[in-house]
């Protein structure tokens, strides 16, 4: 629930149909509605949803369109050769926000988005797909979900209340208790999700490409022009981070930790070998921006 003393009215010609939300809407009360990034398909629901009253927040509004402005958003046709890099919309998961879930048992698990809550009753997320079709999911059914969020990864079970088909697929799931909610800490550095244009350098070559997660400890690098880097590597990487309207020029040695191969792409993740204080401040201040953009933890971190 965002502070109600906070949000401001939206009119609802302020919303675009059929586009991501550029922030969440509340009700006057404060309870998220949706979640930005969801997507208002119909005047019907737009009109349902205005019914209970369309808030939003311009204090976190601003900070989005601030981020988008400063940190832009990579076209790899523009930035680099065709085919370059492949850009997923899904917000990656170290948020928080997106969840893998999957019946007991199962290897298979579908990946689906937090939409939202009731109290510490319910959650709701989207209904898992295969194939871009609603598997069967039937109410009553148990089932377990993970997630990375900070420093640790979450897993816990929870039954599915209620079915939506209308207006969207959606699951509301019981809130998952304390006795059935793990969490284990994973990382020793806290990684934030970033879209940074790169430059990787090694012995006799070099390539471009995307960080698409940072971290004061290394990064995680993709491109489709890079097939002979092996764990071990040493390399240089350069890369340019806003920070307070400023833009500070990295340029860092590392080593490869690990690589494997996604269709057309590599991924490789690195270490940085010690780097000095400005490096480490500047990385440090970037990453602490991008989770203060994000406060609030998920919803099934919270007792």
């Amino acid at each position: 629930m965002d502070n109600p003393k906070e949000l401001s009215p939206l009119a609802k010609g302020e919303i675009e149909l059929g586009k991501p939300l550029p922030f969440s809407i509340y009700d006057s009360q404060g309870v998220l509605l949706l979640a930005a990034g969801q997507i208002i398909a119909s005047t019907k629901q737009l009109d349902e949803l205005s019914g209970k009253g369309l808030y939003h927040n311009p204090r976190w509004a601003k900070s989005a369109v601030s981020n988008r402005q400063k940190y832009g958003s990579v076209t790899p046709e523009k930035q680099f050769k065709s085919g370059t890099v492949k850009l997923t919309p899904e917000e990656p998961s170290e948020t928080g926000s997106v969840l893998k879930m999957g019946l007991p048992g199962s290897a298979e698990t579908f990946q689906v988005r937090l939409v939202g809550a009731h109290g510490h009753e319910a959650f709701v997320v989207t209904h898992p797909t295969r194939d871009g079709q609603c598997i069967f999911v039937k109410e009553g059914q148990v089932w377990e979900f993970r997630s990375f969020y900070g420093l640790s990864v979450y897993h816990f079970t929870a039954m599915v209340e209620k079915v939506l088909l209308s207006p969207h697929p959606m699951l509301v799931i019981s809130w998952p208790h304390a006795q059935n909610l793990e969490a284990k800490t994973v990382r020793s550095a806290r990684r934030v999700a970033c879209e940074l244009p790169t430059t990787i350098r090694w012995n006799g070559g070099h390539a471009n490409g995307i960080i698409t997660n940072i971290s004061t400890g290394g990064a995680e690098f993709r491109s489709s022009d890079l097939s002979n880097l092996a764990a071990g590597q040493k390399v240089g990487i350069a890369f340019q981070i806003s920070l307070l309207d400023r833009r500070y020029l990295m340029e860092l040695s590392a080593t490869v930790a690990s690589v494997h191969a996604e269709e057309d792409q590599f991924i490789f993740g690195v270490s940085y070998t010690p780097i000095d204080d400005r490096s480490f401040a500047v990385i440090h201040g970037f990453v602490c921006d991008r989770l203060i953009a994000k406060l609030g933890s998920p919803l099934y971190t919270q007792s």
